[in-house]
C-alpha cells in the first residue's frame, strides 16, 4: 500500500524525506505550527456561507483566540455604549423635569399676577369713586374740575405687577 504512494509524483520523494532523520522533526514542527497558527485562507474567510465554515475548519488556536478577544471587546464596548446612553437619557430627563418645573412656576406666577391685576384694577375703580368726591362737579367753585387720578401707592403696586 505504501508503495502505491511512492509511485505518485512528488509524494514519493516527500514521504522519503518526511521519514528521514532530518525530515521527521521538520514535519512535526510544521504540523505543530499548522495546528497552532491554522491555514491562512485570507479573503476566503469573508465569502458568504462557505467562508465561516472553511474558517471553522482550518483556523488555528491563534485565530480562535483572536475571534474570542474581538467578541469580548465588542461586548464590552456595547455595554459601555448602553451605559452612556442611559446616562444621557437620565440627564435629559432631569433637564426636562427642570424645564417643566420652571414652566409650571411661570404659569403659577401668571395666574397669581392675573389675580393681583384684577384686585388692583378693582382698587383703582374703588379709588376713583372715592377720589371723585361729590357727583355735582358742574357747580364746583374754581376754574378746573377735579380729575380722578391714580394715587401713588396704587401706581407703585401696578408697576410691581408689570403694567
Amino acid at each position: 500500500m505504501i508503495a502505491a504512494f511512492y509511485a505518485i509524483p512528488y509524494v514519493g520523494p516527500f514521504l522519503a524525506f518526511a521519514t528521514s532523520r532530518i525530515g521527521l522533526p521538520l514535519v512535526v514542527a510544521g504540523g505543530v505550527v499548522l495546528i497552532y497558527e491554522g491555514v491562512p485562507i485570507g479573503p476566503l474567510r469573508y465569502a458568504p456561507y462557505a467562508g465561516p465554515a472553511l474558517a471553522n475548519l482550518v483556523d488555528g488556536r491563534v485565530d480562535r483566540q483572536y475571534a474570542r478577544g474581538q467578541l469580548a471587546e465588542r461586548l464590552l464596548w456595547q455595554e459601555q455604549q448602553r451605559k452612556a446612553l442611559a446616562q444621557l437619557a437620565a440627564k435629559a430627563e432631569a433637564k426636562q423635569k427642570a424645564i417643566d418645573a420652571a414652566a409650571q412656576a411661570y404659569v403659577d406666577q401668571l395666574n397669581t399676577d392675573a389675580v393681583r391685576i384684577a384686585d388692583l384694577e378693582q382698587a383703582i375703580r374703588d379709588q376713583k369713586d372715592e377720589d371723585l368726591g361729590p357727583k355735582d362737579h358742574d357747580n364746583a367753585a374754581g376754574a378746573c374740575k377735579p380729575r380722578g387720578g391714580i394715587p401713588a401707592r396704587l401706581s407703585i403696586g401696578i408697576d410691581a405687577v408689570g403694567r
